[in-house]
């Protein structure tokens, strides 16, 4: 993206302050230390992801940069009327704090995106010999891409056709599309389906993280809501979710299918055909304890449970002949094809049974006459680059957008319901970092096989649970609070030694998906009263599991920066834990984090409660249905990969009726 001289000059001295080229101290590397964000490139690199994001969060940080040299803005921030690019190095730190910590909550949300932006794009890289040095000087190798096993996923590339036809189409290629299009396929349907996300499989992945975020994830990696206080997490390729996630595999646990039989009325959460539909799946994807090996920051979690006499056990994957040597990058793709994704295993049945698959594909609306639907109507490249308007003419329509992109697909198409958009579940997720004698090296090996569920229902069900979360360079960077550049260099040279314990909480409060006046969805998310107690008692319950495992130093995300260190303190973790108890939940003062989207387009037995019918059909619009976790009718409170896939089944063989 081309920014103005002035927003250029912002960018630069923004990236420099955060990432500055330091004089180094005693037991500081000397190529960590003496490496700043021009050295790396950052500036360029963080022009070039502006492309990726949202077109209103990416007005919103230019207009940042336009502040920060703006001489009159500079003066109500600091104690000079100068431009930032003109500060010194001192002076600009403290600018950053004052916005970090500031009252006004837009400022804050500037800062934390653009410190992302910055840190993202400072460690996330290599191929470069400088970035190559910064990374070999925090202890991290980036993966040599071996020679791809995994299968291929032929994708039908456009020629000068504008119109397709099909029985089915199937919007979304992950954990609910995939399904959807295996078994209508096998039924003798005509089904296409249509993907927005990258066409890589395989063979196209490059295991190498800032690459693997760009091609696979939403917007690069950097969704979020529109005020930038939770980081969205979510798949953008074929196989969605299921390509990049860590593999965990839950059942939906029976209360929370009880619960949802009588929230939505669908009696058949609770029934026999629901539980074949969630062993089916289970099957399908080889889903066992076989090859859930446990790395050194999962055996932290065991540890410290253990000490603690809380509940944990080992999670079931879906894996099946994966190299546990390679396990460390399967977020950025598995090149191995152990990984049993929906796109390794139901798609490839689709595409055995005829289906076609086009991708990119961007859905805009849904076509329509006499209240039935007609087919979508969209965007392509076509087989030499070009993008072409294309109509796929469809008897029926499924979404399997997920619940971020399903719902703003029915408003662009006109689809009224009071329930449409809302009731957005996020599993709102803190981290808490352990810094061990020895090396964690929290991005090798099978990313999650462990969990602590011992508070997972403290109130009616609803609680969280303590896992691990696998964390290379970047979004490290990212995670751990910035004080000081010379502070968060120092954190990041200890990178090795970090085990990031996560707390996934059941939420019962709910965000929303709208759109702009140009059609693009914004999310906007608050934590209830019950979600604060439960992340605080859940960030409670992780640093008493890593002061139990014997972590050296423990600390939050709170942008005030919480620390433990058993150096200094009196070898008692009751006051740390008190003090996070105390401590701010407010947007953008403790991030957040969401792999898990859930709610949007909500399932139900009534019209005037619900987008859709007990068989996945949305009410008003013939012919359209949604298969994906918009539909759960409140969190599943466990990762949702399986509940997802044994829904969209339930779906499937609705239609096949």
């Amino acid at each position: 993206m081309t920014l103005t001289p002035q927003e250029s000059a912002g960018l630069d001295a923004l990236a420099d302050t955060f990432v500055p080229s330091l004089a180094f101290e005693k037991d500081e590397d000397p190529v960590l230390f003496s490496m700043g964000a021009s050295d790396l490139g950052v500036s360029a690199r963080v022009a070039e992801a502006l492309e990726r994001i949202d077109p209103e969060k990416r007005n919103a940080f230019r207009f940042f940069l336009r502040l920060l040299e703006n001489p009159l803005f500079m003066a109500g921030v600091s104690s000079t009327a100068s431009r930032f690019s003109r500060l010194p190095q001192a002076k600009r730190e403290k600018v950053l704090q004052r916005l970090a910590r500031s009252a006004v909550p837009q400022l804050r949300s500037a800062y934390q995106g653009a410190r992302s932006l910055v840190m993202l794009h400072a460690y996330a890289a290599n191929g470069s010999p400088e970035s190559d040095s910064l990374l070999s000087a925090i202890g991290y190798e980036p993966q040599i891409n071996r020679k791809s096993t995994a299968p291929h996923i032929p994708v039908t590339k456009l020629g000068q056709e504008s119109v397709l036809e099909c029985d089915v189409c199937v919007v979304g290629s992950g954990a609910a599309g995939s399904v959807v299009a295996a078994e209508l396929a096998a039924s003798g349907q005509d089904v296409l389906v249509v993907e927005a996300g990258s066409e890589w499989s395989g063979p196209d992945f490059d295991q190498h993280e800032l690459t693997g975020l760009q091609r696979l994830f939403r917007e690069g990696g950097l969704s979020g809501t529109r005020d930038l206080s939770v980081s969205l997490l979510a798949g953008a390729c074929i196989g969605g979710g299921t390509t990049v996630n860590w593999q965990s595999c839950f059942r939906t646990p029976d209360d929370v299918r009880e619960e949802w039989a009588r929230l939505s009325g669908c009696s058949f959460f609770r029934s026999d055909a629901f539980s074949e539909s969630l062993d089916d799946v289970w099957r399908r994807i080889g889903v066992s304890t076989d090859e859930s090996e446990i790395n050194e920051t999962n055996n932290a979690i065991c540890r410290g449970a253990k000490s603690l006499d809380y509940r944990w056990s080992v999670i079931p994957r879906n894996s099946l002949g994966c190299d546990c040597a390679q396990c460390g990058n399967c977020m950025f793709g598995c090149r191995v094809g152990g990984k049993q994704s929906t796109a390794n295993t139901y798609l490839l049945d689709a595409i055995r049974s005829g289906a076609r698959i086009v991708a990119p594909f961007s859905a805009r609306r849904l076509l329509q006459s006499a209240g039935k639907v007609s087919g979508v109507e969209g965007s392509a490249r076509d087989w030499n680059g070009t993008l072409r308007e294309v109509q796929i003419n469809a008897k029926r329509v499924v979404l399997a957008a997920g619940a971020l992109e399903s719902p703003g697909l029915l408003m662009r198409s006109g689809v009224g319901s009071p329930h449409l958009g809302r009731h957005l579940y996020l599993h709102p997720t803190v981290a808490v970092m352990g810094m061990y004698a020895s090396p964690m090296e929290p991005w090798v090996g099978p990313p999650q096989t462990v969990v602590c569920d011992e508070f997972s229902s403290l109130a009616k069900g609803y609680g969280y649970r303590i896992e691990a979360a696998p964390a290379h360079p970047g979004l490290l960077a990212v995670g751990v609070p910035w004080s000081t550049a010379r502070q968060h260099r120092r954190e990041m040279q200890q990178a090795k030694f970090a085990a990031p314990f996560i707390v996934l909480s059941r939420d019962s409060n709910t965000g929303r998906v709208r759109i702009t006046r140009d059609g693009e969805p914004y999310f906007d998310y608050r934590l209830g009263g019950a979600e604060k107690r439960l992340l605080k008692h859940g960030m409670v319950t992780a640093a008493r599991m890593h002061f139990a495992g014997k972590a050296d130093r423990i600390f939050t995300l709170h942008s005030a920066g919480l620390v433990w260190d058993r150096a200094r303190d009196d070898g008692s973790i009751v006051k740390f834990c008190r003090r996070i108890e105390g401590a701010s939940t407010a947007p953008n003062r403790l991030p957040l984090f969401s792999a898990h989207q859930m709610g949007t387009c909500r399932i139900g037995s009534e019209r005037s409660r619900s987008v859709c019918d007990p068989d996945g059909a949305v009410y008003g619009l013939k012919g359209v249905y949604v298969a994906d976790a918009s539909l759960f009718p409140a969190s599943s409170g466990v990762n949702p990969m399986i509940t997802i896939m044994a829904l969209a089944r339930h779906v499937a063989t609705r239609m096949v009726r």
